[in-house]
């Protein structure tokens, strides 16, 4: 450490010392290697102008650009260029950088002032070591600090689905950044006003990238309500903006982003017909179960899909059954064990097939039999009471049509490093949908309302996360109603939830769900 901040202290004092002689010591230390370029934007205001400055001069670079709509003096050594062409909010950067002259270019923002020796340790990578393009990531140890933001969500979704995942969340779409020359030339300076798809560009493109911790949440942060301002709920003029370069890159990757979609059987499901004719169903019992008072005469169908359940089918039905449902609908498939002839034995209607469906393809085919007004989904091999599925149908009883399970306290917080949360949040944003967090079909239970979502067609729950895109486009009313946590009894399947390299395939899965549910949502605008 004693030995980086040495360095840190000589590239200061050597870059100070050029630009005192007039740029006669250029010819040596680092400068000589990297003369930089800090492109500063003015478009919201220019209250940050004087601190911002001020911390980049004792960085001694070649010059400071600033961007601005209007006429500013800012003294000696400091360009002004007029955003000409600023025809969103991020085309001051093509701007600024078709008038630099630097090898390195660092980009600022305006939003927040960050300290000398932030910046140096920014960096550091760039001018001394190899990296082509410097991302700014925050600290780990920090992020209880700084408010989670959209870019976040949807950039660590990117990152995994080009193989950088240790990127986390970094992303050319937050500042700073800095980049040089050379990788300049391969983003292209046009794409620098599209900063989601120069982000896809570096990384494809074979760039050396690395992200670089900048800032603790304790910077000095400007006040932009044009940008920022929102309630909860909302979406800012800023986190719409970003979700819209998002989308746009998004909506140019191949389908499911080339992700696996775990191996549904989507022929069956989209071919199942009114009468449901082929579907092999097998109803035992005297049925109706028995007639009940609780939903004031709404019916409830509970949907079951099912592969080799038979330790834990009958506790599930149990539990179920004391919801007094008209009905209890096992998808057994692909199963090799008792799973069907134990809930059989419960009562339940069994629909079999002697080959796996593929996940979400027993919901669909299963949805298309339910005779019920309230459809309860729930899986065989995690175990919930009826206090805890309660609360769902008694959400569409009283007029919610998608009842959806908050699981925002048994997972990780937004976008802490793992993909599966952040495409959750990512969609849901994207559905102008910020109240509902992390909520998502993706997670059992849930339960839907038959008038609400039935002319919307059953095949659709063959990919969660579409559905409930295409429930949001229709104006369904979805609402987070209960908490549960379905993942501390879920079963561990080595196959499906680890991987030596690369996602795991169920997190593969999903992941190309909501890149399926984006893509829809993109078509549809």
């Amino acid at each position: 450490m004693a030995a980086v901040k040495q360095l840190y202290f000589n590239w200061t004092a050597s870059r100070m010392c050029a630009s005192s002689n007039g740029g006669a010591a250029r010819e040596k230390g680092p400068s000589a290697q990297a003369p930089l370029s800090i492109l500063i934007p003015a478009m919201h205001g220019t209250a940050h102008l004087p601190k911002l400055i001020a911390v980049c001069k004792q960085l001694a670079p070649l010059e400071i650009i600033v961007i601005s709509k209007r006429t500013l003096e800012l003294g000696a050594g400091i360009r002004v260029v007029p955003a000409e062409d600023a025809e969103n909010l991020f085309s001051w950067r093509r701007e600024a950088a078709k008038h630099a002259r630097g090898s390195v270019l660092l980009f600022l923002g305006e939003e927040q002032i960050d300290s000398l020796s932030g910046l140096q340790r920014f960096l550091f990578p760039i001018l001394y070591g190899k990296a082509q393009v410097v991302l700014p990531q925050h600290d780990s140890r920090n992020r209880k600090l700084i408010k989670p933001q959209p870019i976040h969500s949807f950039s660590l979704l990117v990152n995994n689905l080009f193989g950088r995942s240790d990127l986390r969340e970094a992303s050319l779409l937050d500042t700073p950044h800095a980049m040089t020359r050379e990788a300049l030339s391969k983003i292209g300076v046009e794409q620098l006003a599209q900063p989601a798809q120069a982000h896809k560009r570096a990384v494809v493109g074979g760039l050396s990238i690395t992200a670089q911790i900048i800032g603790t949440g304790t910077e000095e942060r400007l006040f932009l309500p044009q940008l920022h301002g929102s309630l909860l709920k909302e979406l800012s003029l800023y986190e719409k903006l970003v979700i819209a370069e998002q989308l746009d890159l998004v909506s140019h990757l191949p389908f499911r982003g080339g992700l696996s979609d775990g191996g549904r059987r989507r022929d069956l499901a989209e071919n199942v017909s009114g009468t449901n004719s082929g579907i092999p169903v097998t109803q035992v019992g005297k049925w109706p179960l028995r007639q009940t008072s609780l939903y004031s005469g709404k019916a409830v169908s509970v949907i079951i899909p099912a592969l080799n359940e038979a330790a834990t089918i009958q506790q599930v039905i149990r539990e179920v059954l004391r919801l007094e449902p008209v009905e209890i609908i096992v998808v057994v498939n692909g199963s090799d064990d008792q799973t069907a002839q134990l809930a059989r034995e419960c009562g339940a209607t069994t629909v079999e097939f002697p080959y796996a469906l593929g996940v979400d393809t027993g919901r669909a085919i299963g949805a298309s039999l339910a005779k019920g007004d309230i459809l309860l989904f729930v899986d065989a091999d995690v175990i919930m009471t009826a206090h805890d599925l309660y609360p769902f149908v008694l959400a569409c009883q009283r007029g919610v049509d998608v009842a959806l399970n908050d699981v925002s306290a048994f997972l990780n917080q937004p976008c802490a490093d793992n993909v599966f949360v952040a495409c959750r949040q990512a969609l849901n944003l994207a559905l102008n949908r910020k109240d509902l967090g992390i909520g998502s079909m993706v997670t059992v239970p849930f339960a839907l309302r038959r008038e609400a979502v039935a002319p919307l067609g059953w095949p659709i729950l063959l990919c969660p996360p579409k559905a409930q895109a295409v429930y949001a486009q229709a104006g369904v009313k979805m609402e987070l109603v209960h908490q549960v946590n379905s993942f501390s009894s879920n079963r561990l399947r080595p196959e499906k939830h680890f991987a030596s390299s690369g996602m795991p395939p169920a997190v593969e899965q999903i992941a190309g769900d909501h890149v399926e549910a984006l893509q829809f949502l993109v078509k549809g605008r």
